[in-house]
């Protein structure tokens, strides 16, 4: 398996784990990969991750999924990958009048586990695996405000850290830092077939410039290496990507994404 495809197995693992912590559907086939969880709170619980057919065949694909998703008012997001992805998928999407925002070239980034550099933090924080109802409450607090998450959201993320958490064999690990007992950093290890993935760094406002993302990044990287992991995968958000170029990670390929957020 090359790189591309380990990233594109762990980013459809993600995604299928998220889509049945919340009792939703993810369909698979040669041509297209997508999923719906029925919830409304934020594009990233819907969305299309793979388009793999003929540019002549996307109205077939396409539009019946586009239909689904808006007829049910589900914000969602559709991935076009720049490498292997279907020429002209993104001019057809753009073409169906619809208020998509269109990010571009956001980076895939992949990193060898075998020469981490030490992770070092201020004796002012601790960090910690997740596991008290406090840690769960704490590490959802800093998602949402790290990321500006909606209101609405709260609820499913809810859901599926308290899923997660009690499952026999959890895929998803979750840590959170605390600078002098305040938390502030947060970082999460999915265990995929083919690699590590590194999801949800987020630092809040008040303690950034502060090392904590590298910090919640590497101590992500350590748990996996000592599972037995030699690669780790993840996607870099702009203020994220000087960050993980320091901790040595390269980009491996770039997508754009057509983002709709629903109606209101």
């Amino acid at each position: 398996m090359n790189q591309i495809q380990a990233i594109e197995e762990n980013i459809l693992t993600y995604y299928k784990e998220l889509t049945r912590l919340l009792d939703g559907r993810f369909m698979e086939s040669d041509e297209v990969v997508w999923y719906e969880t029925g919830r409304q709170s934020l594009f990233r619980f819907n969305g299309v991750l793979r388009t793999a057919t003929r540019t002549e065949e996307l109205s077939r694909i396409v539009d019946p999924i586009l239909d689904l998703f808006l007829s049910q008012n589900l914000p969602f997001f559709w991935v076009d990958w720049q490498d292997v992805g279907v020429p002209g998928l993104g001019d057809y999407l753009s073409s169906r009048n619809i208020q998509f925002v269109h990010a571009k070239g956001m980076p895939t980034m992949s990193r060898g586990l075998d020469d981490l550099p030490e992770l070092s933090l201020s004796k002012e924080v601790e960090l910690v695996r997740v596991q008290s109802k406090q840690d769960q409450s704490d590490w959802l607090t800093v998602l949402m405000l790290g990321f500006e998450e909606p209101e609405p959201s709260r609820a499913d993320f809810q859901q599926i850290i308290d899923r997660s958490l009690t499952e026999p064999e959890p895929v998803f690990e979750y840590f959170i830092a605390r600078w002098q007992g305040e938390p502030c950093a947060i970082s999460t290890l999915l265990h995929a077939n083919h690699g590590a993935g590194i999801y949800h760094v987020a630092t809040l406002p008040a303690y950034r410039g502060r090392g904590l993302g590298a910090a919640l990044t590497l101590a992500a990287m350590y748990s996996a290496k000592s599972a037995g992991y030699q690669q780790a995968i993840l996607f870099a958000t702009p203020s994220g990507f000087p960050v993980y170029k320091r901790l040595g990670f390269q980009t491996v390929s770039t997508a754009d994404a057509f983002v709709w957020s629903g109606n209101g």
